[in-house]
Order: C-alpha cells, then sequence, then structure tokens
C-alpha cells in the first residue's frame, strides 16, 4: 500500500500513538527519576518526608533533614520569614552534660571565665552561669535556634534564687564596676517576653553591703520617719571627695527580737548615744552608740560569705576606722529592707523597713 494513498485518518492515528508513547516515555522517566534520587548523609541514607527531587538538572532537598543530620538545629522565624540553621554540637554537648549530672553541673574550679552551671528552662532552653573571676554573668539559651541572650550582666552581682518555665529569679546587690554594693535587691526575668524588673527584697537573714573604700562620715542622728527607721550620716568635712559617695561598709546581723546594723567608717559625737521608744506596731526600741576603730570586726563568717547575702572578703583587714552601732528591737520577727540614698548636701540616709 502506498502511503499517498493512505486515508486521512490513519495519519491522525500515527499521530496520536507517537504522542501518547512520548508521554508514556516522559512520565516513566520521571518517575524513574524521582525514584533515582536518594539522600545519603554521612553514609547514611535518609527518608525525608518531601522526597528530595530533580529540578531543572538540579537535586532539591529538604533543609532540616539534611541539616539535622549533620548535628544543626533548624528553626522557622515566622515573623521574618526566615530558616535559621545553627552549626556546631556545643548544644547538644550541654544537653549530654546535663542529662549526666542531673540538674545543675558539679562547679569547676576557679580557672579562667567559665561556664559553672547550668539549669534547663522548660522543654527547650538553657540558663548558663559565666564566671571571670568574681564576676557572674547569666545567658539564656535556646537549643532550638541556637540564640544566646545575655539576660542579667555581672554588673548587677547577682546570683540564682529559682528556676521556673516562665520566669528567672536573682539576687542581687549591684555594684559590679565600682565595689558600691546595695541592699541585696531581687530581679525576676520573663522567660517569654525577655524583660528584667527590678523589685526590693525584704530578708530574714543577716547580710553585709556598702564599700570598705567609702568616704568617711559624721553620724547625725536616727528619727522614725513615715513607719521606717532614718538613719542620718554626712560626709566629714575633712573629705577628699573623689570616687563618688560610696556607702560605707554595713554589716546587719538579724536577731530573733531585732537588728544590729554597724556602719564603719562613722565618726559619732560624744552626745551621740542615745534611744527611742516609739510608737510603732513592730518596733520596741531603737539605741545607738559609738565604737572605737580597735572594736573587733563583726560577724566575721558574714564578711567571708560569697554574695549576694556575704562580702566575699578573703580577710577583715579592709574594715577599720571607728563605726556606729545601731540596735532595733522588734515584737516577732519581721522581714527588713535597708535603702540608702544621697542628698545634694553630700547626707546619706540609711531607711530600714520593716513588714
Amino acid at each position: 500500500m502506498m502511503l499517498s494513498r493512505s486515508k486521512p485518518g490513519f495519519k491522525l492515528f500515527i499521530f496520536l500513538l507517537l504522542a501518547i508513547t512520548a508521554i508514556i516515555f516522559l512520565v516513566a522517566g520521571t518517575a524513574f527519576a524521582k525514584k533515582a534520587v536518594r539522600l545519603v548523609v554521612d553514609g547514611k541514607e535518609i527518608s525525608p518526608d518531601v522526597p528530595p527531587q530533580l529540578i531543572d538538572g538540579r537535586a532539591v532537598a529538604p533543609v532540616r533533614e539534611v541539616a539535622e543530620a549533620l548535628g544543626a538545629k533548624v528553626a522557622w522565624d515566622a515573623g521574618s520569614r526566615t530558616v535559621k540553621v545553627v552549626t556546631g554540637d556545643w548544644l547538644g554537648q550541654l544537653a549530654g552534660s546535663l542529662a549526666r549530672a542531673g540538674d545543675e553541673f558539679k562547679p569547676a574550679p576557679d580557672v579562667k571565665g567559665e561556664v559553672k552551671k547550668l539549669w534547663r528552662v522548660g522543654e527547650h532552653r538553657f540558663l548558663l552561669e559565666h564566671v571571670w573571676n568574681m564576676d557572674y554573668s547569666y545567658f539564656l539559651c535556646d537549643a532550638e535556634t541556637g540564640e544566646k541572650d545575655l539576660i542579667v550582666g555581672f554588673l548587677e552581682s547577682a546570683r540564682l534564687k529559682e528556676v521556673g518555665d516562665d520566669e528567672l529569679v536573682f539576687v542581687a546587690k549591684g555594684g559590679g564596676d565600682c565595689g558600691d554594693y546595695s541592699f541585696p535587691y531581687l530581679l525576676r526575668y520573663d522567660v517569654e517576653n525577655k524583660k528584667l524588673s527590678r523589685e526590693e527584697l525584704y530578708l530574714t537573714r543577716s547580710v553585709a553591703f556598702g564599700a570598705s573604700g567609702a568616704w568617711e562620715h559624721v553620724f547625725k542622728g536616727v528619727s522614725l520617719k513615715d513607719g521606717a527607721v532614718a538613719l542620718e550620716l554626712a560626709v566629714a568635712p575633712e573629705q577628699v571627695l573623689a570616687g563618688g559617695h560610696k556607702r560605707p561598709f554595713t554589716v546587719v546581723d538579724r536577731r530573733h527580737d531585732g537588728l544590729t546594723v554597724r556602719i564603719y567608717g562613722v565618726r559619732c559625737p560624744k552626745s551621740s548615744e542615745g534611744e527611742l521608744k516609739p510608737d510603732h506596731p513592730l518596733i520596741e526600741r531603737i539605741s545607738w552608740r559609738a565604737l572605737p576603730a580597735q572594736e573587733p570586726v563583726a560577724n566575721e563568717d558574714l564578711l567571708k560569705e560569697d554574695f549576694p547575702y556575704g562580702a566575699a572578703l578573703k580577710s577583715a583587714a579592709a574594715i577599720q576606722g571607728p563605726s556606729l552601732l545601731v540596735e532595733i528591737d522588734t515584737r516577732g520577727e519581721p522581714a527588713y529592707n535597708i535603702v540608702t540614698s544621697s542628698t545634694r548636701d553630700l547626707k546619706l540616709i540609711y531607711t530600714v523597713k520593716f513588714k
């Protein structure tokens, strides 16, 4: 049969047959290509939910499965539409160490700056305590993204008090850059909102604060203001006013029936000894007197105790000079707080509050 004599329908049939054959081979070839793309990481084949593909001659594989197989962490930031990949094995090492050591590391010896302790915070966070000599800083690390945020710096002179999934609580006393430590206060860190707040702390124990190198002061008097005990000091007139107005070194010994407050580097006039018996629901009596320079330092154990309540002193030799002793007798065992404030005329006010 001559082709020129064939019917038009036969030509159409041959065309459709060739087209269908090409489509079958194309589909088969594509399917074969998909099956042929295997994902092997460090000699181990993995099977991701979204299989790798050949697109325009390039092999395309899902980033999460590849990165996690290599020990990295992958996270999606919907706000910035960013895929974050964090390499390195430090998070894995921390997680392994935490699993072996329990809730915190055994403290390491004091050498150079290092991570001293570690706590788990929620499902995927770690709190790191980093120490350089006596400077403590706290970092919150996200095990999913690898982000490490400094939440409490060494200037706060803080120590961790409580760990919760939503909140971290520290006791601090400041003064990290100049050694002028305040009465301890609380720092609360909101984990989800990344906010640090400060609040007053009322103690039921003894404490030391202030600075050993403060200006010498002169005692001016004791009074009761708004239910609190006010101790008024003034800078001694012959002092060279350099280095800022620091708090004098102060030791507060809490008794079962009150407080004994000893403020070092304070001169008292001969007539300064006295007492008050205020009309107060918690305070029965306030008395004060001068102590000579040779009087032994108060509560040496507290001076050697670490922050935030002690002074972390190896020796009490730096605590010298005359001192003021104030005794506050109370009804029961109330908690107390001390606020110190300077005035423009170089006065320093200690405000002792109870609750």
